[in-house]
């Protein structure tokens, strides 16, 4: 007689995995800003958006894994070694860097701000800076940069215009930042201001090999501020030599 054929075993179910709960509006709502470290004399500034659903609840700066802010801080030398999000006060306290938000609360995406939100949130972010001058503020995402200025007619990486540290916010036009040229007759001090795309994971116009060549401009650019008023103006060939020359191609024109 032919043997009998074993059975196979019963398959094991197939375990599904459970979607993560995302949390209500409410809960988001309850959510505190998260903490800012703020003083005179910062090397960079970094301005984000506004806190995602994983930052606004672990209280990190760009805490959502798939960011590539810290990544980008490390691999362009801006900082010496690799760190977490949950080290992130070490950008203050060992490096001179700090972070802020544009706007404090925290939303599922960033289309969930609106434009007139982002608007009324610059005088706050200028108060911010003119309060406690940086030498360079960088702008974490090219919307920010739009709703600081009100206009869209820049290109990413270092601005024509600086931040005026000794104008009086009193006197500037609602909603707009002091700003002026670098070569301007004025004894006043200044920030240059720096414009990169957005780190965040769900950008994908640059990938990340461009993103890092404009954290390595950033490295570049802070430390020519760094060494004034005693070293030499930014050389913008060097500059140009170290951003991307060549655009994506999910991204047809800047």
């Amino acid at each position: 007689m032919p043997k009998a054929r074993k059975s196979s075993p019963p398959a094991t179910p197939k375990r599904r995995s459970q979607a993560r709960r995302q949390p209500t509006a409410q809960e988001l709502s309850e959510l505190a800003p998260i903490p800012e470290t703020l003083r005179p004399g910062l090397d960079v500034l970094f301005v984000g958006i506004n806190p995602g659903v994983v930052s606004g609840q672990k209280q990190l700066h760009f805490g959502n894994p798939q960011n590539y802010f810290w990544k980008g801080l490390f691999e362009s030398e801006l900082i010496p070694e690799a760190v977490r999000p949950e080290d992130g006060r070490r950008l203050s306290a060992e490096w001179n860097m700090s972070i802020v938000n544009l706007v404090q609360r925290t939303t599922p995406s960033t289309s969930d701000l609106s434009r007139r939100e982002m608007r009324a949130a610059v005088p706050e972010l200028c108060r911010k800076i003119t309060s406690n001058p940086p030498r360079v503020v960088c702008f974490v995402g090219k919307g920010i940069y739009e709703a600081f200025v009100g206009h869209t007619g820049f290109a990413l990486g270092l601005q024509d215009d600086v931040y005026d540290l000794g104008a009086e916010l009193e006197t500037q036009p609602e909603h707009l930042p002091p700003l002026r040229r670098p070569d301007s007759p004025s004894d006043a001090p200044f920030a240059y201001l720096f414009v990169m795309p957005s780190t965040s994971g769900r950008t994908a116009a640059y990938q990340n090999p461009e993103k890092r060549q404009y954290f390595c401009q950033l490295k570049y650019v802070r430390d020519c501020a760094a060494r004034q008023p005693d070293a030499a103006p930014i050389d913008h060939a060097r500059l140009a030599a170290l951003g991307p020359q060549v655009r994506s191609r999910y991204f047809k024109r800047q």
